[in-house]
């Protein structure tokens, strides 16, 4: 069977092509940027989990150069005893 004998494909074909609502994006953005707004609370949320994100970020670097400074005095350490 190929897809020329499948109904369902035949049927999907004709269907018409699906186009963004361009529109509809934008009072939906404009909804959640009012809600937003009205609630200084969740500005104030939205702000700490970026910077919690980004908190995360730098310690987690922090720890993987320690990791990294700690691993190379090892090889070095043991580069000498050879």
């Amino acid at each position: 069977m190929s897809s020329n004998d499948d109904p369902l494909f035949e049927a999907m074909l004709s269907l018409p092509p699906i186009e963004p609502d361009a529109a509809w994006e934008f009072r939906v953005h404009a909804r959640c940027h009012a809600a937003i707004s009205r609630h200084p609370a969740l500005r104030r949320q939205a702000g700490r989990r970026v910077f919690n994100g980004v908190l995360a970020a730098i310690s987690g670097a922090a720890v993987l150069c320690a990791y990294l400074v700690v691993m190379l005095a090892e090889v070095v350490r043991l580069a000498k005893h050879s």
